[in-house]
């Protein structure tokens, strides 16, 4: 792909996203302030939703691109909320494993409903044609993606883990 082409697409992105986005409402927004969540707290929390299983937290640091101290400061705090969990892990003890407590995978269920639904909503308003020929291409595009980009896989620079 060309860089005109490549620029093209990231601006068509940018306005689907964008349009989806422009429907939302705040809840789910108001619940994280409301916790005084940090940006790099919501996405540890998303994190651990998506990947669905508990992660080291090298590899929390890793995916944040930040220092594992950092990321265990972050952790920290949301093991504070009652949002994560933090053990040791059984096969390293010198390594902890972080994953979501009930809290907060109902906080990650909200935030990821509430993306669904401006999804179904922006859907609505397209005539059926254009939205199966945006389903085919969006599917054809995630399928021609590497397995490391997907929803579900954690980045690691050492190796990549995919949700099962």
């Amino acid at each position: 792909m060309t860089a005109t082409s490549e620029d093209g697409l990231a601006e068509v992105f940018d306005q689907l996203i964008g349009a989806i986005h422009k429907g939302s409402d705040s809840d789910v927004l108001d619940e994280f302030v409301r916790m005084d969540l940090t940006l790099t707290q919501v996405r540890v929390v998303i994190m651990l939703a998506v990947h669905g299983n508990e992660l080291p937290i090298n590899e929390v640091a890793d995916c944040l691109k930040v220092s594992v101290a950092t990321a265990g400061r972050t952790v920290d705090r949301l093991v504070t909320l009652g949002l994560a969990e933090r053990r040791e892990d059984p096969d390293d003890r010198r390594s902890k494993l972080v994953s979501l407590t009930s809290e907060g995978q109902r906080l990650a269920d909200l935030q990821r409903e509430g993306m669904r639904d401006h999804i179904r909503a922006f859907s609505r308003e397209l005539p059926d044609e254009v939205a199966v020929h945006l389903r085919d291409a969006i599917a054809a595009a995630l399928d021609a993606i590497p397995e490391h980009l997907r929803a579900g896989a954690t980045c690691s620079l050492n190796n990549v883990r995919t949700s099962s």
